[in-house]
């Protein structure tokens, strides 16, 4: 898709940066809204631009304009790894703000992971977006065109400006109903994205569960929903231009929302297939198996995230381990082609025999199963992340759960009708690295991606850091950076009491 709308050269000119290929960057919720709400304003124009990883190239997606003459880029992270490819990019083309300052394109970063912690983006960004960028985003477009647009940007509540050292106000949409959406989405043509064609629809935000590995269930705490008629007119609207008839959903709990069973019965009545997120376990049921059967769906997800019952109920995610096996069994029975777990290896109390002793128990109890890799094993280690309880846990935790997961790999390769894949343990540890990291952690960043953007060159950029910057690594953090720059709108006194239940 080109841009159509034809720009003044007094227009206000917006980039829009994804750090990954086009086929994944069209999944992403922010690009697709930004893209078609900017383009609507008068006197604004949009441009898109993804990341070739395998190239390690720059693309532009519209009309060719020297980046250089931009405005302002809008960049939107949600992975603390997606820093590496941003550090990379901006280097290559000379705009880092530790060379380049405050001067334009002012670079403007949000999404999950820069809401949680910015302090690791101080050398690469000049500004970030805390939280929810809806209700700010018009204002703040329209204040990036004016000669000195930092003086008006540090007004916004919910804008920090690097260094970050003054603290910003989380911002978020009370009513989800007013909350902006993407209609007219795009997508490549000449290559499937990933999650397949179809509308992109957010039908909730955040999570009323508040589990406590799940950083992103707390930043977007309250849970919201929008109502069932809007989200009707966003897939009638959408699939107007939309390639397939398909309804791509977006929700950290889909099944809390008290209309959906209704409306997804809606969807099986116009013949709109979907496609459902991950699901919690004690919101499963027969019907709603056969249901998400009906829709076209050919696998399922569920996330116990451990098998230990002593366990998962302390970290929001109580069930049944009968009914887990009553559920894999029931969907193998509907036809469903696989089951997906997400497991979660490493929690405090946790006992690595206890855990296997468990996985060994479920896999007994679907052993007559002979399909391969009917159950699909998603295992990673626990990664502690800002505004979690986990947050107190240093980064070099996750270094000691490779044994865990080899030990889960043994016990899978028993079994003919399991798979099991796991996040690298030290991709893990370099996450929780950036995510606890802070602002000295922008130059590790910036090595990181000179260096390449494998493991080795975050071996060889972390020898290069003194060892004071990298004390929190081995010791972890009793007060953590990131309450001084972001007013979350939680208590903070909740994290420290209910880690040390977890870990107690």
């Amino acid at each position: 898709m080109k841009l159509i709308k034809k720009g003044k050269p007094s227009d206000i000119k917006i980039g829009i940066l994804m750090p990954m290929p086009y086929n994944a960057a069209v999944n992403s919720l922010f690009f697709q809204t930004a893209y078609e709400y900017i383009n609507d304003l008068e006197d604004v124009i949009a441009y898109r631009y993804v990341y070739n990883i395998k190239d390690d190239v720059l693309e532009a997606l519209d009309t060719e304009i020297n980046i250089n003459n931009l405005d302002a880029i809008l960049i939107s992270m949600s992975f603390e790894l997606d820093y590496i490819y941003i550090a990379r990019i901006l280097d290559k083309i000379n705009l880092l703000h530790r060379y380049k300052g405050f001067k334009k394109p002012i670079l403007i970063a949000g999404g999950i992971a820069v809401t949680a912690n910015p302090l690791p983006l101080a050398d690469i960004v000049d500004v970030v977006v805390i939280g929810e960028v809806d209700g700010i985003l018009r204002d703040m477009i329209y204040v990036v065109g004016d000669d000195k647009p930092l003086k008006y940007l540090e007004t916004f509540d919910c804008i920090s400006i690097s260094p970050f050292k003054y603290k910003a106000k989380r911002c978020f949409v009370k009513d989800l109903n007013r909350a902006l959406h993407a209609v007219k989405q795009f997508f490549p043509l000449d290559e499937e994205p990933v999650y397949g064609y179809g509308i992109r629809v957010e039908v909730s935000r955040g999570c009323p569960y508040l589990c406590a590995f799940c950083m992103e269930g707390h930043i977007q705490y309250p849970f919201r929903y929008r109502d069932m008629e809007i989200v009707w007119k966003i897939i009638e609207k959408g699939l107007e231009s939309c390639i397939s008839k398909r309804v791509i959903f977006y929700s950290l709990a889909f099944f809390s929302i008290p209309y959906i069973d209704k409306f997804l019965n809606k969807l099986i009545e116009y013949s709109i297939k979907a496609s459902i997120p991950s699901l919690r376990v004690d919101q499963i049921t027969k019907e709603r198996l056969d249901i998400i059967k009906k829709l076209g769906q050919k696998t399922i997800t569920l996330a116990p995230e451990t098998l230990l019952k002593g366990i998962s109920c302390s970290i929001g995610k109580c069930y049944e381990t009968d009914h887990l096996v009553n559920i894999i069994e029931e969907a193998f029975h509907q036809g469903f082609e696989h089951v997906k777990l997400y497991l979660i290896t490493g929690f405090p109390k946790s006992n690595l025999m206890e855990e296997l002793k468990e996985f060994k128990k479920l896999l007994a109890k679907l052993s007559w199963i002979k399909k391969p890799k009917f159950l699909r094993i998603a295992l990673n280690p626990l990664i502690p992340k800002p505004w979690t309880p986990y947050q107190f846990i240093p980064p070099s935790s996750v270094l000691s759960l490779s044994h865990n997961i080899n030990s889960y790999y043994k016990l899978a390769k028993e079994s003919i009708f399991t798979s099991i894949e796991s996040f690298n343990y030290k991709w893990a540890f370099a996450q929780a690295v950036i995510a606890q990291g802070d602002e000295r952690i922008s130059k590790l960043i910036i090595e990181w991606g000179r260096y390449g953007l494998g493991l080795k060159g975050f071996y060889k950029a972390l020898k290069s850091i003194d060892s004071k910057t990298i004390d929190f690594i081995y010791n972890g953090w009793k007060d953590p950076p990131w309450y001084k720059t972001i007013d979350m709108g939680l208590p903070q006194n909740y994290f420290k009491m209910r880690y040390d239940y977890l870990s107690s």
